[in-house]
């Protein structure tokens, strides 16, 4: 009787476990839309470095839709620091910037990697003593 309390105990701890293996995917899906937005960011900034003064660009507004406007000076960047606040730096400080925000959100994805992983193995330790349990029963 002592095995089928033992079993029940395990299943919900496999049950909490794929909870949070749902809710680590899904950060870890934001932190990579994060840093794909990040690198597109990079990536154009230094395009647009590239590109002379009132050069024709085309500003996306969403929705696959696009604004034509001309380029005034690519040499300053506005980026957003949080809490509406926005500042104005130079290209290579912009670069630095988003580089620096992509690598702290590599490294928090690598983070959540590990969790992910230990969870799994403890899960997979887990299912290993349930089946030896119901194999005992046979």
């Amino acid at each position: 009787m002592a095995e089928q309390g033992n079993a029940a105990e395990y299943m919900a701890l496999l049950e909490a476990y794929k909870g949070q293996l749902e809710s680590l995917e899904q950060q870890s899906n934001y932190l990579q839309a994060l840093i794909n937005e990040y690198t597109k960011a990079r990536i154009t900034i230094e395009e647009l470095n590239k590109r002379e003064n009132n050069a024709e660009i085309l500003v996306p507004i969403g929705g696959g839709a696009f604004v034509p406007a001309a380029s005034q000076d690519t040499s300053k960047v506005i980026l957003a620091e949080g809490a509406d606040i926005f500042i104005e730096r130079s290209v290579d400080e912009a670069i630095e910037v988003l580089n620096k925000r992509i690598e702290d959100l590599q490294n928090s994805l690598g983070k959540l990697d590990d969790m992910a992983r230990q969870i799994q193995e403890r899960s997979q330790e887990i299912s290993d003593t349930l089946q030896n349990m119901f194999k005992g029963n046979e």
